[in-house]
């Protein structure tokens, strides 16, 4: 989908996230393929993505979330909201009827996202798919604090305090690939800054898995790998 900002969006968060639980994502929303019907935002806080997809022609938004006032101010804004742990809470959507599933910086944060996959893709309808947002452990900023045996955790980012796993693109094709999923498609977040894109040019890509803070995913049952890994 093509991203515009609305016009009720706070103007302190069109560039930097400061609502954690109100932020909208543009990389995250132009992961979402077009014709979507019915979205479910798995970590949906105030339901600030399901507002605009509303607004943008999704027909209907269903959202979980862990936090209570967060999943209850969601409720104002999709057809239905699930305050709880989605490992636990029982999910009352039919199996088969959804067409995309956002997960944005939510796998991380679970015990067993391999369960969590599972789970969640009982609910995607036929050619439907998974888009996850997910932090790149092997940032080069990360591995160089590493090397200097520093990893401290956050309130929030890669080193989130409550980050349960952690993943490379490699780990994440094998999440999904363990739930037969495939990558259909990898949208890239390049923060790494001018210095380390072209230290990486000058070693012919060695470096190129540590250019990206995040890497946001669509992944569907048995697609076509057509641009996973090669593209990156």
């Amino acid at each position: 989908m093509q991203y515009h900002p609305p016009a009720w969006l706070p103007a302190s968060e069109k560039e930097v996230r400061k609502d954690y639980y109100g932020h909208l994502r543009a990389e995250v929303i132009e992961a979402i393929p077009d014709g979507c019907a019915t979205i479910l935002d798995v970590g949906c806080g105030r339901g600030t993505l399901g507002r605009w997809l509303k607004e943008n022609g999704v027909r209907t938004v269903y959202g979980v979330e862990l936090f209570a006032a967060a999943g209850e101010e969601a409720q104002r804004w999709l057809d239905q909201a699930v305050v709880g742990n989605i490992e636990q809470v029982t999910l009352p959507f039919a199996e088969g009827t959804v067409d995309c599933i956002v997960c944005a910086d939510v796998l991380e944060h679970t015990a067993d996202p391999w369960a969590v996959v599972a789970k969640l893709k009982r609910l995607l309808a036929p050619g439907g798919c998974i888009v996850a947002s997910i932090p790149n452990v092997g940032f080069h900023r990360n591995i160089r604090k590493l090397i200097r045996g520093h990893w401290r955790y956050a309130n929030e980012g890669l080193l989130d305090r409550t980050h349960l796993r952690f993943f490379t693109l490699e780990t994440i094709e094998e999440l999904f690939a363990s739930n037969g999923m495939k990558i259909e498609r990898v949208f890239k977040k390049v923060d790494g800054g001018w210095n380390i894109r072209v230290l990486n040019a000058l070693l012919l890509g060695v470096l190129r898995n540590t250019l990206y803070l995040h890497y946001i995913v669509r992944v569907r049952v048995g697609c076509r790998d057509r641009h996973a890994p090669a593209c990156c």
